[in-house]
């Protein structure tokens, strides 16, 4: 009976987080941030690869992560992707 009850407590703990929670992981390694409002959504989400349109798509852990103080991860993202953009138009223009 106790396995169930420590078993029972866990999982409540662990539906807790979930709810409260973003756990994101970035290029820097992986950030707990507070969610917006108590939804299981967007738990867990890899932004290593986030274009604008990701980004776009997934506001509220956007809004998330610059009410954190960590808005540099979205900037950071944007920029990546504009910056492969542009050299992979030179590179296709022969420069």
């Amino acid at each position: 009976m106790g396995r169930f009850l420590m078993g029972f407590v866990m999982g409540g703990a662990v539906v807790l987080g979930a709810l409260r929670y973003h756990v994101v992981r970035a290029e820097d390694g992986v950030h707990l941030v507070p969610k917006m409002g108590a939804t299981l959504s967007e738990t867990y989400v890899d932004i290593r690869t986030y274009s604008p349109q990701d980004w776009s798509n997934h506001p509220a852990v956007a809004a998330a992560l610059v009410r954190d103080g960590k808005g540099n991860l979205v900037r950071g993202a944007a920029v990546e992707s504009l910056w492969n953009g542009a050299e992979g138009m030179l590179k296709a223009m022969g420069r």
